[in-house]
């Protein structure tokens, strides 16, 4: 009996399978997408699909299938959430991180890119009735993808994945969930009160653990996309609106948009930088102030340009691209982050210096880029 009823199920969730993978190629080959969606909305609409979502996703040979999967868990999810215990709600979490790392190595990244999303939402979801041993238990595992011992891949798609969560405790890029104010405000302080430094110093170790490496090489090799998603999400946490040092005059964030004076018709929009005045507060310092941080980043740029800035790629390589931004948000940094007696000086006039000394002694003539970065960073 037992057999027959597994036979069945079995037959059930390739069945469901199926009829999504035709459903994804149908609208990819423009054949009667309207009911093509519907089969889609009824994985999303129908009552706790979990199980059909996690084959498919296991199983499944159709990238764009695992992705609707992957939706289909986080709608469900969101609309039941009240209904279902926590061992429920902590296992899908754990079961999309796991996904996305036990894949990473999959071409398909934009699926990963989705799962992890998912993981990220469900964190947030559950933010407030999770205690701290659970969300400690596995942000430990979030660490270890993170520092790099089990391979690249993984740890890019670590990386991601705290890329995903910083947008969803951030009030600007967060998902409603059909939640009041109060609960993404009550998030948001926990998460930049007791996490939001601690996943800016994984970001920054991740990126110095692949920096030689990247400097090392002549050709281009896996720890440049890490080492680019570890600056983009350092730029991201940076751009966090900082609200809860209590030594802040003023919590407002100005945004600046570093080209007002006019900007080069020649000059492409990856080289246009908004940037904010970045007041994280004193308990900030260590980490971006005292620690060097700032001057290996300067060290970094400066050993990358002098190897590379002659090739035709490098002005808009998404690495140089993506130091230049996080330079630029050092140069932003303002408020009680500095010793008393300077954070009233102009931020930029600490670090511009530094960075004209990485960018001025190379041959303008030669590379032709050094005005082009200079803009980046001292119209800031």
């Amino acid at each position: 009996m037992h057999q027959n009823s597994g036979a069945a199920d079995l037959a059930q969730l390739q069945a469901t399978m199926q009829a999504i993978e035709f459903a994804c190629t149908s609208i990819q080959m423009h054949m009667n997408p309207a009911a093509a969606e519907g089969t889609i909305l009824s994985l999303s609409q129908s009552p706790r699909p979990y199980q059909a979502c996690k084959y498919i996703l296991e199983n499944s040979q159709l990238a764009n299938a695992r992705f609707q999967a992957a939706g289909a868990i986080r709608d469900a999810a969101l609309r039941e959430w009240a209904s279902l215990e926590i061992d429920d709600k902590r296992g899908l979490i754990s079961f999309c991180f796991h996904s996305a790392i036990q894949y990473a190595s999959s071409p398909e990244g934009y699926v990963q890119a989705k799962v992890a999303s998912v993981a990220a939402q469900l964190i947030k979801r559950g933010w407030i009735e999770f205690s701290a041993a659970q969300k400690e238990t596995f942000f430990l595992e979030v660490r270890q993808a993170i520092v790099g011992s089990h391979g690249l891949d993984v740890q890019f798609i670590g990386l991601n994945f705290l890329e995903s969560l910083v947008s969803e405790f951030s009030p600007s890029t967060s998902t409603a969930m059909a939640l009041p104010r109060e609960f993404h405000e009550q998030c948001r302080v926990s998460f930049e009160l007791e996490y939001l430094k601690m996943f800016y110093c994984w970001a920054q170790d991740a990126a110095v653990s692949v920096s030689n490496k990247i400097i090392e090489s002549d050709s281009a090799i896996p720890e440049v996309k890490v080492c680019t998603t570890t600056l983009r999400l350092m730029l991201q946490i940076l751009n966090w609106d900082f609200k809860y040092d209590t030594n802040m005059p003023d919590n407002a964030k100005r945004a600046i948009d570093v080209f007002s004076g006019g900007v080069r018709d020649d000059v492409s929009s990856s080289k246009r930088t908004e940037c904010n005045l970045v007041q994280p507060g004193s308990s900030w310092r260590g980490i971006l102030v005292s620690s060097g941080h700032i001057g290996w980043l300067l060290s970094f740029y400066g050993a990358l340009r002098l190897k590379f800035s002659c090739e035709e790629y490098w002005l808009d390589c998404p690495l140089a691209v993506s130091a230049r931004k996080l330079i630029v948000q050092f140069c932003s940094l303002s408020g009680t982050i500095f010793p008393s007696g300077t954070h009233t000086s102009s931020p930029s006039s600490l670090w511009l210096p530094f960075f004209f000394g990485y960018i001025i002694p190379d041959s303008c003539d030669r590379c032709g880029t050094s005005l082009i970065e200079v803009e980046d960073v001292c119209s800031s």
